[in-house]
């Protein structure tokens, strides 16, 4: 190791020199503390032997001058050499920056293990610089990454988001209005609101289980080819030749041909929920398959009627057989779709909002226009749960019949 020795009594500069040497180091040995200053500035020098008393500069100079220097770069350990014993003298050497005192005239032996004592020092110091540059590096490379990542999820999203419904139907004969709100970057619901033709529309909420972006992979794949009519098998319908109308697909036999599609995989353990029902403006009714989603809300004559879900979820039984129902409408009718997220969202005490307080909430906002219904009850969603983030992704979708 490269040792710096400042020492005016040449003799006993001679003497540590030859020590240094017989212990396998590199001395660099000058008479004054001005040569010391000027060697330590030119040199990665990390271990440092000096006297108090100098021409020129002090020793307690030199280690002032070498700790302002080195500060924040790399470890520093100096030994001050000194006739001086007093109590007082210590304190100020150690004051000055000094590591270690020896009192002249000094032992060999104790020499070496003061400088062995050093070394020891600078190798954890040393160690612990290389470890913590390790970090540094490590967190770099790791806040890169999360970048990436964060960046990729947004792009994830703007992609999921494009497939919720953009421009509603525009129809005297029925109002829409829908908000989704996914509990982290990317959710597992999903939600659409697809006109078919003048007279029938389709409506569906998808909740997939579990959450982050294995499920938003599923709930992408789902939104993509449920509103796909172009491929050779459309799940919803198919358009005629001219491309204006449909023949469809009954909701149970979508729902039915996705359970087989989509069997259970133990692998992932994922299944999905589905609500699906096609809107008649000219019959006034919404026939629909609720596979282990929750049922819809309706309001209607100044009361909110809670239909109830049918199991089973898609994926979950092989051939299984699905349920329709359908609802009969009248003008001012509202028919409301969600997830679970929505009535199974708590309070800060634990307490779960519920089905029915759900009901109740859209039944007290549904004087208001349809989209200022479903704010409203989203706003009123938020509150109970309070600042705490969401567990569950939220979904609603809304109709009025004109």
């Amino acid at each position: 190791m490269k040792i710096l020795v400042a020492e005016d009594d040449r003799a006993t500069r001679l003497r540590i020199v030859s020590y240094l040497r017989e212990w396998g180091h590199d001395p660099l040995a000058v008479a004054d503390g001005a040569e010391a200053w000027e060697l330590f500035q030119k040199g990665d020098i990390s271990f440092i032997i000096t006297d108090w008393q100098m021409p020129h500069v002090s020793g307690i100079e030199l280690i002032r001058n070498a700790r302002e220097k080195c500060a924040g770069s790399h470890f520093l350990f100096v030994i001050l050499l000194t006739s001086r014993s007093e109590k007082v003298d210590v304190v100020q050497g150690i004051e000055s920056g000094a590591d270690d005192f020896i009192t002249k005239p000094f032992d060999k032996d104790e020499l070496r293990v003061r400088i062995r004592a050093g070394e020891r020092i600078l190798e954890l110091e040393q160690n612990l610089e290389s470890k913590n540059r390790y970090l540094e590096d490590a967190n770099r490379k790791i806040t890169e990454s999360n970048e990436r990542l964060k960046q990729e999820l947004k792009s994830a999203a703007r992609i999921q988001q494009a497939f919720l419904p953009a421009d509603l139907p525009d129809s005297p004969r029925a109002r829409f209005a829908w908000r989704y709100e996914p509990c982290e970057e990317l959710g597992g619901d999903t939600l659409n609101i697809v006109p078919f033709d003048e007279n029938r529309i389709g409506l569906y909420v998808v909740d997939v289980s579990g959450h982050g972006v294995t499920a938003a992979l599923l709930s992408v794949h789902l939104s993509r080819i449920l509103t796909d009519f172009d491929s050779r098998e459309p799940y919803l319908g198919k358009r005629n030749s001219g491309g204006t109308k449909f023949t469809l697909e009954s909701p149970a036999r979508v729902a039915a041909r996705l359970n087989r599609v989509f069997s259970y995989d133990l692998a992932t353990q994922q299944f999905f929920t589905m609500l699906y029902g096609i809107l008649d403006l000219d019959a006034r009714t919404f026939h629909y398959t609720s596979a282990g989603h929750p049922g819809p809300i309706v309001f209607s004559g100044g009361d909110a009627t809670l239909h109830m879900p049918t199991p089973p979820g898609i994926g979950i039984i092989p051939d299984a057989e699905f349920a329709e129902h359908t609802l009969s409408l009248v003008s001012g009718d509202r028919i409301f779709l969600y997830s679970d997220g929505l009535f199974e969202i708590d309070n800060a005490g634990g307490d779960e909002l519920g089905e029915e307080r759900l009901r109740a909430l859209i039944a007290e906002h549904a004087s208001d226009p349809l989209d200022e219904n479903v704010r409203a009850v989203m706003e009123s969603i938020h509150q109970w749960r309070g600042p705490r983030g969401l567990d569950d992704d939220l979904s609603l979708a809304a109709v009025e019949i004109g």
